[in-house]
């Protein structure tokens, strides 16, 4: 009976944290959604100024402008180096442990006016990253706020993320699965349903804030072909964006690399980054803040020629890669999603010369496209088509987008290319400040059935150099030597930081069932 009362406690403790995961997605929905009613509102300016011709003293004034406000955004990357980039990888490594965060009330302050002046300055970033960022802080602050123990706070950590690309997208369920192949990447239970009830209600703000979405204007029409003939288009398809997945994965790490490595102050490499925005404002503006714009002006129609698109694409390309090393905050998955979408026009331009597809078809291979490049380089499969499905409303893409998505993400494995968010997470932690660590804290909660559950901690098995230091239950400290591990014991393991990251999904797997 005892036992009985105990998880019957738990329980209510757990909707306790689903509670407050709905303050989370409520609290992210009304600070994500704003950011991205100010990045159009000022996209919205900025084209309105260029499209003006205004007099050359003007222009003057304004480039001198947004040299000024990129060079303060640096400095703010400097005083809070965890607000650079997209975030994902520094949200990565809070939920891990290997990240702590301090001043999350600044540092959110911070990702908002530096991701908004960044792409306001027409540098080509996402909205995506700082949104899932700024919702781990608040899920940090809420977290905190609500004294919920340290095993817990993860948890909410991953719902205000999965929070802040739902409200960034509009699309909740690809916001939780975000949070499990890529951010997380442990299917928790718990941790799913936090994800889920905080991204529903942040999706809901997105919602009620942008009821028009413009990706629902596309018309996808599927083309009329055999099984056979769209099955060997689906197969050519993914080999063509796995291997130019393979190019920009590897043209990314190698700016990322060059760009601290060049011998000039900061001032004057933001001052190159912002020649190339600005000459591609006063010609394109489209192209520029991440290029959407762009995307869905090609997906409702436009006439252009083949070669001109790829012109484009190329140059939003070096632009994306060129403007992301700079480490100003910004995301990268519109970014991606505009080269996937382009890229599949290319091809789609392709077929209807040869007459194997019609006109009409174009808009439905680019949504095709923009899903499976987003697996070649994220490799998070699920996401990217439930994204597509999602944003778009077009089931008609959903099953393509899992046949094409599938070859790609098995062709990227043989062409070894690296996912972004991984890629960018083992760059971070290969800076100074992570390499002088040497030992780290893991903070998990066991749940009843688990592998922990009923074990004495003298007897358990657990990986080299692997301890466990605290035993929190029932609002008290135990040391762990000779106690017996219960449910909804929130276990203090330490262990070596170079293992973290192998060692994480296997501990926390011990503490949770499936």
């Amino acid at each position: 009976m005892k036992v009985n009362w105990r998880i019957l406690k738990l329980k209510l403790v757990d909707a306790r944290l689903y509670f407050v995961s709905l303050i989370v997605g409520l609290l992210t929905g009304l600070v994500a959604v704003p950011y991205h009613y100010l990045l159009q509102l000022f996209y919205n300016y900025r084209k309105d100024f260029f499209e003006s011709s205004p007099p050359w003293y003007l222009h003057v004034i304004a480039f001198f402008a947004f040299w000024g406000v990129l060079i303060f955004v640096s400095w703010l990357v400097k005083r809070w180096p965890y607000i650079s980039g997209g975030g994902i990888s520094q949200t990565r490594g809070a939920i891990n442990g290997r990240i702590v965060y301090k001043h999350s009330l600044r540092q959110l302050l911070a990702k908002f006016a530096g991701g908004v002046l960044t792409l306001s300055s027409g540098l080509s970033m996402g909205r995506e990253g700082p949104s899932v960022q700024m919702g781990s802080y608040i899920g940090d602050l809420v977290g905190k706020w609500g004294h919920i123990l340290s095993g817990e706070r993860k948890q909410l950590l991953a719902a205000g993320a999965g929070a802040g690309l739902a409200a960034a997208f509009a699309a909740p369920l690809a916001a939780a699965t975000l949070v499990i192949e890529s951010i997380e990447r442990f299917d928790a239970p718990k941790t799913a349903i936090t994800t889920i009830l905080a991204g529903v209600v942040a999706g809901g703000i997105a919602n009620m804030i942008f009821p028009i979405n413009p990706y629902h204007e596309i018309n996808a029409v599927a083309p009329d072909l055999s099984f056979e003939v769209q099955l060997k288009l689906f197969l050519l398809f993914a080999v063509i964006v796995s291997v130019f997945g393979k190019f920009y994965s590897l043209l990314m790490l190698y700016v990322k690399r060059l760009y601290p490595a060049i011998k000039q102050p900061e001032y004057i490499k933001l001052l190159g980054l912002l020649i190339m925005a600005y000459t591609i404002s006063l010609t394109l503006t489209d192209l520029t803040g991440g290029g959407e714009q762009f995307l869905m002006q090609q997906a409702l129609g436009g006439k252009e020629s083949i070669l001109w698109i790829t012109g484009m694409m190329l140059l939003h390309m070096v632009f994306t890669v060129y403007s992301f090393s700079s480490g100003l905050p910004g995301g990268s998955f519109i970014p991606t999603l505009v080269t996937g979408g382009l890229l599949g026009k290319i091809c789609a331009l392709l077929l209807v010369q040869q007459g194997v597809i019609a006109p009409e078809n174009i808009s439905y291979v680019m949504l095709i496209g923009m899903a499976a490049f987003l697996v070649a380089v994220v490799r998070t499969p699920i996401t990217a088509i439930i994204l597509i499905t999602e944003i778009t409303g077009h089931f008609e893409v959903f099953y393509p987008s899992i046949v094409v998505g599938g070859l790609t993400y098995y062709f990227t494995e043989l062409l070894e290319i690296k996912p972004f968010n991984v890629m960018f997470y083992e760059e971070m932690i290969k800076k100074p400040i992570f390499q002088e660590e040497k030992r780290l804290k893991l903070d998990v909660e066991v749940m009843a059935g688990s592998y922990f559950d009923g074990k004495q901690v003298n007897t358990l098995h657990l990986p080299n150099n692997c301890i466990i230091i605290n035993i929190h239950r029932d609002r008290k400290d135990f040391p762990p030597a000779g106690q017996t591990i219960l449910p909804g014991d929130q276990l203090t393991l330490e262990i070596d930081a170079q293992d973290i990251e192998k060692l994480y999904e296997p501990l926390v797997s011990m503490a949770n069932i499936y």
